[in-house]
């Protein structure tokens, strides 16, 4: 789910901000967002990230709600439930028309999360272990990045680099990836490209 016609993001004369990155998952979900940081690292762009996440049982809410209005990407991971603040967070990116990316872990769902894989304004792609996640991100966020390239600043290396990857796609480690560290929020430098 995109938004017509939107504008470029403004620059103020500078290099592209960074792609903005919302995470909406429930706690138990940390191998999941574990993989969506590897997921986002591994792709060929030159431009940054700033990831943020549903924040943890206690922390405030509403400090990232602005966030999610204001996000270039929305990215939902279900686990067995839609549990809080998730449906806060899931409100404000569909009242603000954000680019949605919906997975759910195949398996039981609790009545919350059938409610949410009922919504028909998204389709919802299923998982069922932490490396398919890993592999569906990777080619997910590649193509919507290729869809969205201008209005994300992508240059001429980054869309050739995600289109390399994509044709690479079949290809997956047999062994799972044992990096740790990447499933919280922060920024994602970008590569350095040749000067512009």
């Amino acid at each position: 789910m995109g938004r017509a016609a939107v504008p470029a993001r403004p620059t103020g004369g500078c290099a592209m901000p960074p792609i903005r990155l919302y995470v909406s998952s429930s706690p138990e979900l940390a191998p999941e967002r574990e993989a969506l940081g590897r997921a986002v690292a591994s792709l060929p762009v030159s431009i940054g990230w700033e990831i943020h996440h549903t924040p943890a049982p206690g922390e405030p809410v509403g400090e990232v709600l602005p966030f999610v209005a204001s996000c270039d990407l929305y990215v939902a991971i279900l686990g067995a439930d839609f549990a809080a603040p998730m449906g806060s967070e899931w409100q404000r990116a569909m009242e603000g028309e954000r680019y949605v990316l919906a997975f759910y872990r195949e398996g039981l769902h609790s009545p919350s999360a059938q409610w949410v894989l009922q919504q028909r304004q998204v389709e919802w792609e299923p998982f069922t272990s932490v490396g398919d996640l890993e592999g569906l991100l990777v080619r997910r966020l590649a193509r919507v990045l290729l869809d969205r390239g201008e209005r994300l600043g992508l240059h001429l290396e980054d869309v050739e680099g995600l289109l390399a990857l994509l044709a690479e796609e079949g290809e997956r480690p047999d062994e799972p990836d044992r990096r740790r560290g990447a499933g919280r929020s922060g920024v994602i430098l970008g590569r350095e490209g040749p000067a512009r």
